[in-house]
């Protein structure tokens, strides 16, 4: 797994891309930890896009879970942008619509 971050347009972007697996739970955490760190320093919303992620397995479900729960005690925006069909699919089985915003272009969102 391997992971990106940038500030645009009052947001900050995580890229994250590979496999979100059991091995990779603890680098995907964190890189989603630092971006709602980077989030709160800039009074941004967190997007997480996830157009390069190859597949994500119930430990990248859980940490997903458990960033929204530190972004919302951070008071931080968290949303998700741009899943390929498969990863939809996984979001959707697991009702992540529900405590999660997912677009296609986090552009759309509102405040």
């Amino acid at each position: 797994m391997m992971w990106g971050t940038a500030s645009e347009n009052g947001m900050v972007i995580g890229k994250p891309e590979g496999l979100i697996d059991d091995d990779a739970r603890e680098p995907f955490l964190a890189g989603l930890r630092d971006g709602i760190a980077k989030a709160g320093r800039e009074s941004a919303a967190f997007i997480i896009d996830m157009s390069g992620i190859e597949h994500i397995g119930a430990a990248g479900l859980m940490a997903l879970t458990l960033a929204r729960k530190e972004a919302q005690a951070a008071g931080v925006r968290i949303a998700l942008a741009r899943p390929g069909p498969l990863i939809r699919e996984i979001l959707d089985i697991g009702r992540f619509g529900m405590i999660f915003d997912i677009v296609d272009d986090p552009r759309t969102l509102k405040a």
